[in-house]
């Protein structure tokens, strides 16, 4: 089933015009003065950018007139599977000057004998620092903090810019970066200056081709710094490709580059499953929690998580789950959370009194309509001793009741999240009451049911007992 349910999206989306998460290109100049030169730069807008009041990440993106198209759509697809939030891009082409790219003056930190005109990459971050960003943070509504992007002598320009002004940006990100330039500058640089920096949730991806371009680009001598000497603010990743050449490479580290940015935005509101209840100490449940493209980490002794504690997959067994800790990291820190754990340690419910006064022709009459809107109301028979689990997807406003207790009231903060809630039951008869106001505003179903476990660790989805 979730096999099926992705492959849908994914369709859905592979079926869609990418660039509806972007408006139409804007056009736009600067006149520099410390480049002493007008420079153009398109700005690319989220497409809902008019119609809202949020703040956006801002993107710029180096030798705009050729990375610009694949990094939107690759933004575009993270955008619409719920990878990334959407931002602001900046494309910033290189100038030329009668025919001439002047993309090696603007992006090398030193010259270079075999390149004419280089070693101007102090005055083009600081074209960036000084005129380009607060240009574009004045002009638009933006989050306060950017990415770069740049491939060869512009990956060269991102690590530089990440050593002269670390918190310039908070995202730097790299296509097969042209470390080996002046002597393998840069990576000598790190080295130095890494012992000396400070970091904050600082995120750093570079990304290649694998093979002989490895060492002679100095990547493997940039790894080895970064392995042995990043500061422990900076995160990092260094992702090697087979099969790839200098300019398909961007592709990949494009896509791997933004994921690793804003890990931890897909489940950033994520609950565990089942998410309410009870729990037998000597009947361990199994406990599931959403931990695709995450990093999730727990802990079983009541003790809070760390990056190196043990990392969720998928599910664990929890018999004390008062002790278990989990927490979502993520590289830029700005989606670190604890994943709430509602379920406590008890005993079976037994079934009241009252319940067994009721006749079977209530056994859960109710005016529910198509639209899941009305009452529920009457009981529910329970052959056997064990673990039940109650799950629904309910609006604002939904209350159910059961053993004549109020076991579930939904706000706003959490209606339409899928609900699960695990009770051990002894066998009898339970006065079940579920209350879904009606709203015209709101049509959408209840998907009520209450499933049988055998053990707590089945698949209780399989074994319904009422469904609504």
């Amino acid at each position: 089933m979730r096999l099926r349910f992705s492959a849908m999206v994914i369709l859905t989306i592979l079926c869609s015009p990418l660039h509806a998460q972007f408006a139409t290109p804007l056009k736009d100049s600067i006149q520099s003065t410390v480049l002493d030169e007008r420079r153009d730069i398109e700005i690319i807008l989220p497409a809902n950018y008019g119609n809202d009041t949020t703040h956006y990440d801002v993107w710029y993106v180096l030798d705009g007139e050729w990375n610009t198209h694949t990094f939107t759509n690759i933004f575009s697809f993270l955008v619409a599977i719920q990878f990334a939030p959407p931002a602001i891009l900046v494309s910033v082409p290189n100038r030329y000057e009668n025919g001439f790219n002047l993309r090696d003056r603007d992006l090398t930190p030193t010259p270079i004998a075999y390149v004419d005109r280089s070693g101007g990459a102090k005055n083009f971050l600081s074209f960036f620092e000084r005129e380009l960003m607060p240009y574009i943070n004045g002009k638009y509504r933006v989050s306060g903090e950017s990415g770069i992007f740049g491939s060869s002598f512009g990956g060269l320009f991102t690590i530089y810019a990440m050593l002269e002004r670390p918190s310039l940006f908070r995202f730097y990100t790299t296509a097969d970066p042209a470390l080996h330039n002046d002597g393998q500058l840069i990576p000598r640089l790190a080295a130095q200056r890494f012992p000396g920096m400070t970091f904050s949730n600082t995120v750093l991806n570079i990304g290649g081709r694998e093979g002989i371009s490895y060492p002679e680009m100095a990547r493997d001598l940039m790894d080895s710094v970064l392995t042995t000497s990043a500061p422990a603010g900076l995160h990092w990743q260094s992702m090697l490709y087979p099969n790839e050449t200098h300019g398909s490479s961007v592709f990949k580290s494009n896509y791997d580059g933004l994921k690793y940015s804003y890990l931890g935005y897909f489940v950033r509101n994520a609950r565990c499953y089942p998410n309410h209840g009870i729990v037998l100490k000597d009947r361990p449940v199994r406990l599931f929690v959403p931990t695709d493209n995450s990093d999730i980490r727990y802990t079983m002794d009541g003790t809070a998580p760390s990056r190196s504690s043990k990392k969720m997959d998928d599910h664990l067994q929890i018999s004390e789950p008062e002790k278990l800790k989990l927490y979502s990291f993520s590289p830029s820190g700005r989606y670190d959370h604890e994943i709430p754990v509602e379920l406590r340690s008890g005993d079976y419910l037994r079934p009241k009194k009252a319940a067994a006064k009721f006749k079977a022709d209530r056994r859960l009459a109710g005016t529910f309509k198509a639209n899941a809107s009305g009452l529920m109301d009457g009981w529910v028979q329970i052959d056997k001793d064990g673990y039940y689990v109650f799950q629904l997807t309910p609006p604002a406003g939904t209350k159910l009741f059961f053993n004549d207790s109020l076991l579930l009231q939904i706000d706003e903060k959490t209606a339409h999240t899928r609900q699960a809630i695990i009770l051990p039951l002894r066998s009898g008869k339970y006065a079940l009451r579920v209350e879904r106001p009606a709203d015209p505003r709101d049509n959408s179903p209840l998907y009520f049911g209450l499933y049988y476990s055998e053990n707590g660790q089945d698949d209780w989805w399989a074994n319904p007992i009422v469904k609504w």
